[in-house]
């Protein structure tokens, strides 16, 4: 203690002070805190108002059971049982065609409705995913493993199916547009109406001219758009190669909308020789 008491304090910087003095914060720091939460609050709200939007359009979708399409097709048993066993559950290293299609054919966005399809269209078409003329990895795969013989019968079990149409435009397209197109074309652009070779109804004709009507509008879009890039090139006398190619995107999507609103009754494809 007596050495605290002699302990030279002129050393003492009297100027000290123990605490941080007070600095005030730049008013930027203070304006960008501001604007973040700002904005943060309105994202937070934006995002909230966008949710219960999507619900309440959703809403009334979800609201009733919908019923499965197997429920309302006729048909599905009329195949050999090896036919339906390819059908319903595959074989071997390749995956069934309900797997993609749909336990009735219905088809799902870019996969194809085959359901009521003409017969000759869809053998030839498994033919030439097989022979290499169309191109689909998936197709190519399961087209390589089977017969001429399987081949027929799929297709003549998936013409032979009775399934109303519930699809309807999902691409923005301009129906009137599509309208115009698929019964009167567009000769200022040399596109011919979809009916002067689809049928009256767009219901098909035997037998290189199928079924749009009640298509999946993704999978019309999709062929449309392969036909117009070139990567898709097995159409009769390359006639969808020419009339897609003089076809907008627009247009694309609009006959792609159109023709899925065209009904179906139920009837297997149109034979019209």
């Amino acid at each position: 203690m007596q050495h605290d008491e002699h302990r030279d304090l002129s050393k003492v910087d009297r100027n000290f002070e123990p605490y941080e003095p007070y600095r005030p914060v730049p008013l930027l720091l203070i304006a960008v805190a501001c604007s973040l939460a700002i904005w943060g609050a309105l994202t937070y709200v934006d995002n909230l108002t966008t949710a219960e939007q999507f619900v309440s359009r959703i809403a009334p979708i979800s609201a009733e059971p919908v019923t499965p399409a197997a429920e309302l097709a006729e048909g599905l048993g009329n195949a050999s049982p090896e036919t339906l066993t390819l059908i319903q559950a595959g074989r071997d290293h390749i995956w069934s065609c309900a797997s993609c299609h749909g336990a009735a054919g219905e088809g799902t966005a870019t996969t194809p409705r085959l359901a009521g399809q003409l017969s000759d269209y869809l053998f030839k078409q498994l033919v030439d995913f097989r022979d290499g003329t169309r191109d689909n990895a998936h197709m190519v795969y399961v087209a390589k493993a089977l017969g001429d013989d399987e081949m027929h019968e799929l297709a003549d079990y998936y013409a032979q199916i009775r399934l109303p149409s519930r699809v309807g435009p999902r691409l923005d397209g301009d129906l009137e547009r599509g309208r115009q197109i698929t019964h009167e074309g567009d000769w200022k652009r040399n596109v011919p109406a979809c009916v002067q070779c689809h049928g009256s109804g767009a219901e098909g004709v035997k037998p290189s001219f199928p079924v749009l009507a009640g298509q999946q509008p993704e999978y019309t879009f999709s062929q449309l758009a392969q036909w117009h890039a070139g990567t898709r090139g097995n159409s009769p006398q390359q006639l969808m190669d020419r009339i897609s190619q003089a076809m907008t995107p627009e247009d694309m999507r609009a006959v792609a909308d159109y023709l899925a609103t065209l009904p179906l009754d139920g009837a297997p494809a149109s034979q019209i020789q």
